[in-house]
């Protein structure tokens, strides 16, 4: 990346290089920031990267509905669990019925023999990979938004500090530039 105005593209990535660490600064870092900004540029140079920054954050905002994309998937999600569990619940009910109709309304039967037919039923073979199919996909997605949700955060959290950052910097400017120039003569 270029340490000079004209050759940058990205306003932040271009204060990172030029002035190092210009994020989470204390309050006596950030006066010192903001004079050697002021120093190094003049007021138009200023408001451009301001402009700049300001239309970085407008374009985020414009993205931010891509975020809410995956909410829409985990409510789809939800219903086809919710559906798939009370299909699997059902069909289990109806053979249990139809299986203790069959033996219970024919014939005497003990509790061991009704114990011993229960425990026979294996459904883990159906049951879990019914799961797996669809908690699958839906742990997937939920992982990926969380770091993009992250990250963009991160990122438009950096473009609010750098504007305030920019904006006393315009504010400033005059009273930067008088100081320095009483202190040279």
């Amino acid at each position: 990346m270029s340490r000079k105005l004209g050759e940058s593209r990205v306003i932040l990535n271009y204060l990172e290089n030029r002035y190092g660490k210009i994020y989470n600064l204390t309050m006596d870092e950030e006066k010192e920031l903001q004079k050697s900004i002021i120093l190094d540029h003049d007021k138009d140079d200023l408001k451009k990267m301001f402009n700049r920054v300001e239309g970085s954050i407008n374009i985020a905002k414009d993205s931010q509905a891509l975020n809410v994309q995956p909410f829409s998937f985990f409510m789809a999600m939800i219903t086809v669990f919710s559906s798939a569990s009370v299909g699997l619940i059902a069909a289990f009910m109806t053979m249990l019925n139809s299986l203790f109709g069959k033996y219970l309304d024919g014939e005497d039967i003990k509790k061991d023999e009704i114990s011993d037919l229960l425990n026979s039923f294996d459904f883990s073979s159906i049951y879990y990979p019914v799961v797996w199919s669809i908690a699958g996909p839906f742990v997937v997605v939920l992982i990926y938004w969380l770091f993009f949700y992250r990250r963009t955060t991160a990122k438009i959290d950096k473009r609010y500090y750098v504007n305030v950052l920019l904006k006393e910097c315009i504010d400033d400017y005059e009273k930067v530039k008088h100081k320095v120039e009483h202190i040279e003569e």
